[in-house]
């Protein structure tokens, strides 16, 4: 086998190795968490409460807004106060089973 012939092969596999490490790691990356809004970027009138409309415009990872909004509302008054929004754990997203399916 030529020199050439030996680089190019060697070339492409560098590219397909490159390729499949990048695949993994954006994977990887998709299946983080993303990142939880602060307080004030949902307390959209600096009102220092969230009502169901503040909390409803903004995308959740899963689950309804209402349900999600009543999970966090302690008090059951209808707004999301600033100790009720930090002292809340999101809920955990559905296991995956090895193929990397969702199961709830």
């Amino acid at each position: 086998m030529n020199i050439q012939l030996k680089a190019i092969i060697a070339f492409i596999l560098f590219i397909v190795i490159s390729n499949q490490v990048l695949a993994k790691r954006m994977q990887h990356n998709n299946d983080a968490r993303p990142q939880r809004p602060s307080f004030a970027s949902i307390d959209a009138n600096a009102d220092s409460n969230i009502n169901v409309d503040e909390f409803s415009s903004h995308k959740l990872p899963f689950g309804d807004h209402q349900t999600v909004f009543d999970s966090i509302d302690s008090d059951n008054n209808g707004l999301i106060s600033q100790e009720e929004f930090e002292n809340h754990k999101p809920p955990r997203p559905p296991a995956k089973d090895l193929k990397g399916n969702r199961h709830d």
